[in-house]
């Protein structure tokens, strides 16, 4: 199935700055629940069903396929640096790893004796600290609010990075690893901190003034953040283009590779476009 892509540019001189090529979105999945946490290694897309309890996998040759049922209602994923499996799992209330041999470990299920709300999404720094949001959206509150942690690579140990959120939701940082943006979806609100040496955050700042959910930056650092369309920001914080998308949006990948992919899920279904094409 296709689904035509309407791209609005905002700041650019040509369309095809940023989206050359034909204007088409194909469905790689659909009939889902609540498609979420887009994240792709080795030719592989990988995204949560929330709802279905499921993490499936999708490739151009074997299409889709259900890699873990029962998967604690699984959320956000994210690769780290050696290549696992990051999850969020909202119904566990803990963040998971698995490895390249299938074998899963928790990360982070407590903090300060409590367990955790609802982990939604999650970032790998370049420097290997996991970054994850949890928030609150179905479910009893079991921390003192909602927060951003950092799980440290160095010592493992987990720190609260934020806690003047409403509702921490989609969650990146730029490829240097010295800055991360946070879709806060209480305050329809998109914040900016500097990523300090220790991992804590200093010099918040609101970098866009919309709703968004999930979050994903291309390798020229624009933003790319689902809301009410897939909206596209330059580091500078300029709305550049949006994408409008049937369906509601919850999350967006964008891969850089030999081409330039994104990937956009909805709560029923999962489009791709390959935007160098």
């Amino acid at each position: 199935m296709a689904c035509m892509l309407i791209i609005v540019c905002m700041a650019c001189e040509k369309e095809e700055e940023l989206f050359p090529g034909n204007l088409e979105l194909t469905e790689i999945a659909n009939n889902l629940k609540f498609a979420e946490g887009p994240a792709y290694s080795n030719g592989m897309l990988y995204f949560s069903d929330i709802e279905a309890n499921l993490i499936y996998t999708w490739d151009n040759t074997n299409g889709l396929q259900v890699l873990k049922e029962n998967s604690g209602g699984a959320n956000g994923l994210y690769f780290d640096n050696s290549g696992n499996l990051i999850v969020c799992e909202g119904d566990n209330k803990r963040i998971t790893l698995t490895n390249s041999n299938d074998q899963e470990s928790i990360l982070a299920d407590t903090y300060n004796g409590k367990p955790f709300n609802q982990p939604n999404d999650v970032w790998v720094a370049p420097n290997g600290n996991i970054y994850f949001t949890d928030p609150i959206f179905n479910g009893t509150q079991t921390q003192d609010g909602e927060h951003v942690y950092c799980i440290l690579a160095s010592t493992n140990e987990i720190l609260k990075v934020t806690d003047d959120l409403l509702k921490p939701n989609g969650i990146i940082g730029n490829h240097a690893g010295t800055e991360i943006y946070i879709a806060d979806y209480g305050a329809s609100q998109i914040y900016s901190y500097s990523i300090m040496p220790n991992g804590t955050f200093a010099n918040k700042r609101v970098f866009a003034e919309i709703q968004a959910d999930g979050l994903s930056i291309d390798a020229e650092e624009n933003i790319y953040a689902a809301g009410k369309h897939v909206y596209i920001f330059n580091a500078a914080s300029q709305l550049t283009g949006t994408i409008e998308v049937e369906g509601t949006i919850t999350n967006v990948h964008v891969l850089d590779e030999e081409e330039k992919t994104i990937f956009i899920t909805t709560h029923n279904s999962v489009f791709k476009k390959t935007l160098t094409e």
